[in-house]
């Protein structure tokens, strides 16, 4: 069960879903610091523990790729979930086939619903702990 001792980094430049999706996760009982793009989630890292990391794949200043493989020299072990709405084309871009990105623990495509990405989080959480 969450408690207020986890807390979830969410990385998201759509302030109205990171709004949102902050709000789903401090109603199921998690702490949520939020950062709108990878550049200032990096800063976020510095300012505490985080349990977890939540980022989407298409961001300005720096993308949850370039993010999550910078988060990993530093971080391994911090568990990331990728959400993402990319079209075929950024993913071309980003010369992925799916928005599994390298070191990130498991991916949901947007639109996602509550229960989805809350069942992602706490399994990801769970497994930490054993």
């Amino acid at each position: 069960m969450p408690n207020t001792n986890t807390t979830i980094l969410l990385v998201e430049d759509e302030e109205l879903l990171r709004a949102g999706v902050q709000e789903m996760l401090e109603m199921q009982g998690y702490q949520v610091i939020t950062a709108a793009n990878g550049q200032l989630a990096l800063e976020c890292l510095s300012a505490g523990a985080i349990d977890l990391i939540i980022t989407d794949l298409v961001m300005p200043k720096m993308n949850g790729i370039d993010f999550v493989q910078q988060l990993r020299t530093g971080y391994p072990d911090v568990p990331v979930i990728v959400v993402s709405g990319s079209t075929r084309n950024i993913m071309q871009r980003f010369g992925i086939d799916n928005i599994q990105v390298p070191g990130a623990d498991a991916s949901l495509p947007k639109p996602f619903k509550g229960v989805e990405l809350i069942a992602q989080v706490q399994q990801l959480l769970d497994a930490r702990r054993t």
